[in-house]
Formats: structure tokens, sequence, C-alpha cells
């Protein structure tokens, strides 16, 4: 992954975290998992404000808020690379069966690549927020209502968005 990719990513989500609407989903989601069963709930995001500054690749934008001290339950997306950041909290990451912290986007003393958790297509990979919950943006090269995730194990398929 080059640098200046990754860059690009940093440069998104720094314009992301200053919208209000952006704080605001992140608030909702936030009580939704109150409630849920779930151990993570998400939004999509509309990358039309990104243009310019996304990578041409990148083609949907996720919120997600994971359960503290829950494993989000291991996965796979077939069709598609994801590109994750914390943006708060902190965590533990499994990807490939490799164990990883979670360091939170903007960390100082680290390059911007520390951060951020590239997972390859068919790559198992799952996360556990610890201490609090955990709120992580993530970029994929799928448009969003063809994210698809397979649970390990099982093989269940989940479609996130379904399309209108």
């Amino acid at each position: 992954m080059q640098v200046s990719y990754l860059d690009s990513l940093d440069r998104a989500v720094a314009v992301l975290l200053k919208q209000a609407p952006i704080r605001e989903s992140i608030a909702r989601l936030k009580g939704e998992l109150q409630t849920s069963p779930e151990p993570f709930v998400w939004a999509t995001l509309d990358c039309q404000p990104l243009a310019g500054i996304l990578p041409p690749q990148i083609l949907s934008a996720w919120i997600f808020v994971l359960r503290r001290d829950v494993w989000s339950g291991a996965h796979f997306h077939p069709n598609s690379i994801q590109h994750m950041v914390v943006v708060e909290g902190r965590g533990r990451s499994k990807i490939a069966g490799e164990e990883r912290l979670m360091l939170p986007y903007g960390t100082p003393g680290h390059p911007p690549e520390a951060a951020w958790h590239v997972i390859e297509k068919k790559v198992t990979h799952e996360f556990l927020p610890e201490a609090a919950d955990m709120v992580v943006i993530s970029f994929h090269t799928c448009a969003p209502d063809e994210l698809l995730e397979i649970e390990s194990g099982t093989g269940h398929a989940r479609v996130y968005e379904v399309r209108n």
C-alpha cells in the first residue's frame, strides 16, 4: 500500500470528522448500539463530499460502532478490500489470525499508516473494542449495496445495504 494512498484516506477522515452530520450519526449509532443485540451497528456515508480526495478505487464509506469487550465476529469480504481506522476508542484486531493493537487515527508519534488496517479480499478479520465502545471509519472498494460479509465457520452471508 502506497503511503500517498493512505494519506488520501487520512485527509478524507479529517474532512468527515469536521462535519456535524457525521458527529450526529456517530452519536445516533452509539445510542442504537445500546438497544441492539448485535456486536456492532453501522451507517453508510455519502462519498460525494470526498470527491477529489478519495482514491478512485474507493466506492463506499462507512461508520461502525462496535460494542465494548465483545469480538465483532470473524468474517471476510469476498468482493472488497477494506481500509479501516479507529476514530474513537481503542482495541485489537485479528486479521488472518494475527493480532494487532488498533492505534487511533492521528496518534501522535506514529505515521498515518500505523493506524490503518488494510484487509484484502477473502481475508478473515475481527475486532475487539477494549474499555469502551469503538468507532471506526471504513472504506471499501465496492458500492454500499454490494458489500458482502461472509461469517467464518458458518458461511452465512450478509449484505449490509439493500439496493432500493
